[in-house]
């Protein structure tokens, strides 16, 4: 099992864990015992498989084996710009698994057809990208930006390759780009929300040299477009 503890707290062979909540799920709902190996992660990228010494109520004494690279990370960036779906359901669905699949970063867009239009209890959205990130033993934590206008994107475009899904076309389709994507340090996806990007809001990323892509003659949910895009990317 894998736990992320705070960014630079293991510096050396002796650790101390004390979050409640994890020292609760280690020894109550694992009943790991003495002698027995967890792995811990810093979002450093690295990972420190340690042995349990010593257990008390509050308090778990680990002795840190080794530190060594996360190799599950993916070799291609992705970040998933994803306008904001009707529910706060729909958006905690699309990050669990969007980060399970290899998503690099999220960033909430609010679109002109977005009826959600703030994230509340922020804590909970990190709780779930940490643990679909230990899930499926990756070494760092997507990060979750603040919701920003589709509009406000533009005036500083991100860097690498902006693609845009764009459900009023039929091509270029999204494999057309995968020999770019393989190339380029960044590729920064688009998915609009339900109903998809609005034509006024696709000219103005065209203006800014996005482009617009299709993923065929089906019409995806948008809690489901991130997450079929990513996987085709990483896996296809």
């Amino acid at each position: 099992m894998r736990f992320f503890v705070p960014a630079g707290s293991i510096v050396d062979t002796d650790f101390v864990l004390r979050n409640p909540e994890t020292v609760f799920q280690i020894t109550k709902v694992l009943r790991k015992k003495i002698g027995e190996q967890i792995i811990l992660l810093d979002n450093s990228g690295f990972e420190f498989p340690a042995e349990i010494e010593a257990i008390s109520r509050k308090e778990i004494h680990l002795k840190i084996l080794e530190k060594r690279e996360n190799l599950a990370e993916p070799e291609i960036k992705i970040n998933l710009f994803q306008a904001l779906p009707n529910s706060i359901a729909k958006f905690e669905e699309i990050l669990k698994h969007a980060t399970e699949v290899g998503i690099a970063n999220f960033f909430p867009i609010i679109s002109e057809r977005s009826e959600l239009r703030k994230l509340r209890n922020p804590e909970r959205l990190v709780k779930i990208l940490t643990e679909a990130t230990e899930q499926s033993e990756r070494g760092r934590i997507p990060e979750l930006a603040e919701p920003v206008k589709f509009g406000k994107i533009w005036d500083e475009p991100p860097a690498g390759l902006n693609l845009v899904a764009d459900s009023f076309t039929r091509e270029p389709l999204l494999k057309d780009f995968f020999s770019e994507i393989q190339e380029i340090a960044t590729t920064n996806i688009f998915v609009g929300p339900e109903g998809g990007f609005s034509e006024k809001e696709i000219l103005i990323a065209r203006k800014f040299d996005a482009q617009t892509f299709s993923l065929g003659p089906r019409i995806l949910r948008t809690e489901t477009a991130g997450i079929a895009i990513a996987s085709a990317i990483f896996f296809g």
